[in-house]
């Protein structure tokens, strides 16, 4: 694991952690490492988690990615049981490699 990657996991254990949300993990993409927050139904991202998550190289998808449209350009949806917030890791954007077989 990159000593990034094991930040992002260290800041995810943290996260899960406080009050208001429900879990957070990072996941990978084809070429971008995502973080991803999850709050119970009735909450909302507590401002004090995104500006951590910023602080720490993280930024909203939508607007990483130029997705228009949406409220919160962190918002990827409402879950059963909560709501999920996404975010990609600005600081090893396209760094990392998805393999493709045929």
């Amino acid at each position: 694991m990159s000593d990034r990657a094991a930040a992002l996991s260290a800041l995810a254990d943290r996260l899960a952690d406080r009050e208001g949300v429900a879990d957070a993990w990072a996941a990978k993409s084809f070429t971008d490492r995502l973080f991803v927050v999850e709050v119970p139904s009735e909450g909302r991202l507590p401002d004090a988690v995104r500006d951590c998550l910023h602080d720490h190289g993280l930024e909203e998808a939508d607007e990483v990615y130029g997705i228009e449209g949406a409220d919160d350009a962190d918002f990827a949806g409402d879950l059963t049981d909560g709501r999920r917030y996404r975010f990609v890791d600005v600081r090893s954007r396209g760094e990392m490699q998805s393999y493709v077989v045929e």
